[in-house]
């Protein structure tokens, strides 16, 4: 069975297996070495830059940077929820995560 998606997640396509590295998996994951061989069907990518998955990906959305949307960022340091507001509109044709899933 091939994937029929890829969640894009940093180096998404290229990745180095940090478990490798630094031999730091966690032992109460079943681990499977090999990944699935084949093609997707199709990539899409949302980045505010050209990043390795874009490279790799069919179609790439021009997502808006930090100043340019508003977001929540949270930490395990401490309980706090940080409301962010957008500084300035996006640039160009490019959206906030939510508008670009919203359609």
């Amino acid at each position: 069975y091939m994937l029929k998606y890829l969640l894009g997640t940093k180096n998404g396509v290229m990745n180095e297996d940090i478990g490798q590295v630094g031999d730091c998996k966690p032992e109460e994951a079943e681990w499977v070495d090999e990944g699935a061989i084949g093609k997707l069907d199709l990539v899409t990518t949302l980045d505010f830059r050209m990043s390795s998955t874009c490279v790799y990906s069919d179609i790439v959305l021009p997502t808006a940077t930090w100043y340019e949307k508003d977001d929540m960022n949270t930490s395990d340091m401490h309980p706090f929820i940080h409301p962010l507001s957008a500084a300035i509109d996006p640039a160009w044709e490019s959206r906030s995560d939510w508008e670009i899933y919203k359609g």
